[in-house]
């Protein structure tokens, strides 16, 4: 993919490859403001500067595609700027993140023992406490082996740090 510059006299000079490209928001306090997309690396002119491009697509979701609005605009030899408005410079809605599925997965865990410690109470008579939490004995089952994996991880891990070396060996020649 190159982004490609054709004059009026029909020559064709690329500004800049994919390959070669970084992006940026155009405005750091404002993200919905748009990005600007940086192409560099182009075809060398006078002098041997190499071409680049930037193009400014801001954020108009209802350009659709849009077009540009100002065409390349030189701004000094070799350098050229394009803006354009487009919904494809605002940002995305929505989306879950890692931290949303802990907090429902934390959420749906506090209903789930907070409902079943009320079952428990009301209806088998459980006394508040231990007792009451919904499946105590999966629980208690689940934080022994826990408890034990922990245990066992330190002890490999004492015995590991016990075996390696307590001395140093001089290297010459550094």
């Amino acid at each position: 993919f190159e982004l490609l510059q054709v004059t009026n006299q029909s020559d064709c000079f690329w500004l800049g490859q994919l390959k070669s490209m970084e992006w940026e928001l155009i405005d750091d306090a404002e993200p919905a403001a748009g990005i600007e997309l940086y192409y560099f690396d182009g075809e060398q002119c006078r002098d041997g500067i190499a071409r680049d491009v930037r193009i400014q697509l801001f954020c108009d979701p209802d350009a659709g595609v849009g077009k540009p609005l100002d065409y390349y605009v030189l701004e000094e030899d070799c350098h050229y700027s394009i803006t354009w408005p487009s919904k494809y410079g605002c940002p995305i809605e929505g989306g879950w993140s890692l931290m949303s599925y802990i907090y429902w997965a934390l959420i749906l865990f506090g209903l789930y023992v907070g409902a079943g410690c009320a079952f428990n109470v009301t209806q088998r008579g459980a006394t508040l406490g231990p007792d009451a939490m919904p499946n105590s004995e999966f629980w208690q089952d689940v934080s022994g082996r826990a408890a034990n994996a922990l245990d066992g991880a330190r002890g490999s891990m004492a015995g590991a740090m016990n075996s390696q070396k307590t001395s140093y060996e001089s290297v010459d020649n550094l």
